[in-house]
C-alpha cells in the first residue's frame, strides 16, 4: 500500500494551509511560482507557498496565498504576463467569495521592461507598452519598438 494521500474524485487532500482572509493564486505553471511569490510578498506580509502540486488541469502547478491581502489591479496585470491562465480566488471568513481566472488585457502598461536593448523606453523616461499578440503561448509586442517577445522574456518593473 502506497504512503501517498489519495487523491481520487471523492477524497480531498489540502495541500497547503488554509487562510481566513486574502487571496490564492492557484494553477500557476510549477516554473513561476516563485516568480509569483516575489512579486506578491512584501516585507511583513503572510505568504504560503505550494510548489509542483498535484493537478488535472495543468500535471503540476503552483499555489501562493497571500494572507489579508487582495490584489490591485497593477498586481493582476503583472500575474496576467507572468502567469496566464492562473485563477485568483478573494478568501473571506475561510470561505472563497470570489474566484476568477486572470484577465489578459490587450495591453499591458508599464509592468514590464521592453527586452530591446535599442528600445527609446531603455533611455528615457518612457512608460513601457505591449500589445497582446498571441495568448497561448503569451507573446507581447512593444509599441515603441514593435518587436515581439515572448512573455517570459520580459522583465516586471
Amino acid at each position: 500500500m502506497s504512503n501517498e494521500p489519495s487523491t481520487g474524485s471523492s477524497t480531498r487532500v489540502r495541500q497547503v494551509e488554509a487562510i481566513s482572509s486574502g487571496t490564492v493564486v492557484d494553477h500557476i505553471p510549477a516554473a513561476a511560482t516563485l516568480k509569483v511569490a516575489e512579486l506578491l510578498a512584501g516585507s511583513t506580509d503572510q505568504v504560503f507557498v505550494g510548489m509542483n502540486l498535484r493537478s488535472s488541469r495543468v500535471g503540476r502547478k503552483g499555489v501562493v496565498k497571500i494572507a489579508g491581502r487582495e490584489l490591485d489591479q497593477r498586481t493582476l496585470s503583472c500575474l496576467a504576463l507572468i502567469a496566464p491562465g492562473a485563477t485568483v480566488s478573494i478568501i473571506r471568513d475561510y470561505e472563497v467569495s470570489q474566484k476568477v481566472q486572470i484577465p489578459l488585457p490587450d495591453r499591458f502598461e508599464g509592468v514590464a521592461k521592453c527586452a530591446n536593448p535599442n528600445c527609446i523606453t531603455t533611455h528615457e523616461h518612457w512608460t513601457t507598452r505591449f500589445a497582446v499578440v498571441a495568448a497561448s503561448p503569451l507573446m507581447v509586442r512593444c509599441v515603441y519598438c514593435e518587436r515581439s517577445f515572448a512573455a517570459s522574456d520580459l522583465s516586471l518593473l
